[in-house]
């Protein structure tokens, strides 16, 4: 077998240089990330690629010619970058990370909260031009005793849960199985309910046709005035506008993301915190990443 590695810097990570070398006669790694024509030509010269977030493969990409890869490895959670469809009907098997920077991503999208919660981002603008905290536009608040609603529950939410409980949150969740009851310290409701009922907002799902624009204006209507909305899922999960309508009439009072190309104006907010897709690096997740991905890989070669 013939594997193709976009990310050079995983030649370092000895468990992974050596895991992959069982599963494969030659492995190569790329110098550089590979653009859309250098991708599909990998695609017809290698039965493994593994490749990262960055690297789009499309059904298009799969018709042209003959296609030899038969294993697509990304180091992420999520696929949307993948034409899931397209890769199976072309018999690819594709595998990915889904637990390895878990942890991580709560504690950026808890960190955001508490951030805006607390006017860092705000603070900062005016120490560094010398004006005083009274032009604040409000103080900040604790967060304890306050309801932290989760959009998704699944690996990422339920952590960001325990972490808010620890700092005496209330927490309450929306979730593809349930609509209520509890579960432990976690309440479970409708999104009107998450969006009606709590103070800090969180939203971490994947991002399909149903998620995509998921919170528009329609959807943030029911928000309670002064709310801070986090959003460590993809871009699009959110509608821009409809965030900057909620900070302008002040149903949000503050707003954090995790994406790549966020529109400049609502970055420049100061009551906005916008990260570049690096909630789910860490020094800790790095490795997790490489190793769970090339496990997962060997347990599905090996049967």
């Amino acid at each position: 077998m013939r594997a193709a590695v976009a990310i050079e810097s995983l030649k370092d990570n000895p468990y992974f240089a050596e895991r992959v070398k069982g599963i494969a006669d030659e492995v190569n790694y790329l110098p550089a990330r590979p653009d859309r024509d250098r991708l599909q030509l990998l695609l017809g010269e290698y039965d493994l690629l593994i490749i990262g977030a960055r690297e789009r493969v499309t059904g298009d990409m799969l018709r042209p010619g003959p296609v030899r890869t038969r294993i697509v490895g990304t180091l992420s959670v999520g696929t949307d970058h993948l034409d899931l469809p397209a890769l199976t009907e072309a018999g690819i098997h594709v595998e990915r990370c889904p637990t390895a920077n878990v942890q991580s991503v709560a504690e950026h999208a808890l960190a955001l909260l508490l951030a805006l919660s607390k006017h860092l981002k705000w603070g900062d603008r005016l120490a560094a031009d010398g004006r005083p905290r009274t032009e604040l536009p409000s103080l900040p608040f604790e967060v304890r005793g306050k309801t932290l609603g989760l959009i998704g529950y699944g690996n990422i939410g339920s952590t960001l849960g325990k972490l808010g409980s620890a700092l005496g949150m209330r927490i309450l969740a929306t979730s593809r199985s349930r609509q209520s009851g509890s579960e432990g310290e976690v309440r479970f409701g409708t999104l009107r309910d998450v969006l009606e009922e709590s103070q800090l907002l969180s939203v971490s799902v994947p991002l399909t046709a149903e998620t995509r624009a998921l919170l528009d204006a329609d959807t943030l209507s029911p928000l309670r005035p002064g709310s801070i909305l986090v959003n460590t899922s993809r871009a699009e999960v959110v509608d821009e506008q409809a965030i900057r309508q909620a900070l302008d009439s002040g149903r949000l009072a503050g707003y954090g993301g995790d994406y790549d190309d966020a529109a400049p104006d609502l970055v420049a907010r100061p009551n906005v915190i916008i990260t570049p897709h690096v909630a789910g690096l860490t020094v800790e997740s790095n490795d997790r990443l490489d190793n769970e991905l090339i496990d997962r890989l060997v347990a599905h070669l090996k049967g």
